[in-house]
């Protein structure tokens, strides 16, 4: 996501100023002739925007925060010192209430330059594929930005307005969720679509001619039709479960994304057993 979104701008003529903590990755960006900083102060100083891309994985069915942690650290110990103002950008998936009630309050807390005078914070979520970040970075259906200081935002409505003119300005609760029910729909359409194959296998149905059949309705769509097929990747199960985590502990059932979590349980445990006996070494043993 990082990589994808520092390119892409570097494309559409800003100065770029890439940092990560992973010297590997920093090299191959220095080989392809981006610019670096060997440091997070490095890049913050000569910089006005910065864009925060860092994971939030789930443990345990709970967002595990440390990365946004480490990074709030050294944005503080920057602003402390710092002599112009700065914006920051995260694009992080987040939970409903972590722009205001962690990022926010961190940096209020820890911060002697002001918030609104001296620097601000924004939240900008990603809709990038793993496999085609770069690509989709320049065909977005739509920019998210979520703030809660009016104006805010007009800088990442320039910095995005050559990419698309669906360009949403809200607040950092309702961003926050855009990206958990985007990610977590696409959950619950692949699970939707795997409980169908399922009923098909059952009746002796031929799935693929089923999800076509359904695909070509254009309210629905081909994304997520195929049978047997768990949603994986990055995203998805950890923020199906994340969301499902969250609304049970605002004492809300999330009936259907733990209907999606099951189904989805279901299907990796029969595309395992079916790996296991075409594999030939499984086979013969």
């Amino acid at each position: 996501m990082g990589s994808a979104t520092g390119k892409g701008f570097h494309k559409l003529g800003h100065n770029v100023i890439f940092y990560d903590i992973s010297k590997h990755r920093l090299d191959a960006l220095k080989n392809d002739g981006y610019n670096i900083a060997n440091n997070l102060n490095e890049a913050l100083s000569q910089t006005d925007v910065t864009f925060v891309c860092v994971n939030t994985p789930t443990h345990n069915s709970q967002q595990d925060l440390s990365q946004i942690f480490s990074v709030l650290h050294e944005i503080t110990e920057y602003l402390n010192t710092a002599e112009k103002q700065h914006l920051f950008v995260f694009r992080s998936t987040i939970l409903p209430g972590t722009m205001r009630n962690v990022i926010v309050n961190y940096l209020e807390k820890n911060c002697i330059t002001k918030r609104g005078i001296d620097y601000d914070v924004v939240y900008n979520p990603e809709f990038l594929r793993e496999t085609t970040s770069y690509d989709d970075f320049f065909k977005p259906d739509r920019v998210i930005i979520g703030e809660d200081h009016a104006q805010l935002s007009k800088i990442l409505e320039e910095i995005y307005q050559p990419l698309t003119k669906n360009i949403i300005v809200t607040s950092f609760e309702a961003a926050e969720l855009i990206k958990y029910a985007s990610n977590t729909f696409l959950s619950l359409k692949i699970s939707f679509f795997n409980e169908i194959g399922l009923i098909c296998e059952h009746l002796g149905i031929d799935h693929k001619v089923v999800s076509l059949g359904v695909s070509l309705d254009k309210r629905i769509g081909k994304y997520g039709t195929e049978f047997g097929r768990p949603f994986d990747g990055m995203c998805l199960p950890k923020d199906t479960e994340a969301l499902a985590s969250f609304i049970k502990q605002n004492r809300i059932e999330p009936d259907l994304l733990e209907v999606a979590l099951n189904i989805n349980k279901k299907i990796e445990d029969m595309t395992s057993a079916s790996q296991q006996l075409t594999d030939p070494k499984e086979t013969h043993s």
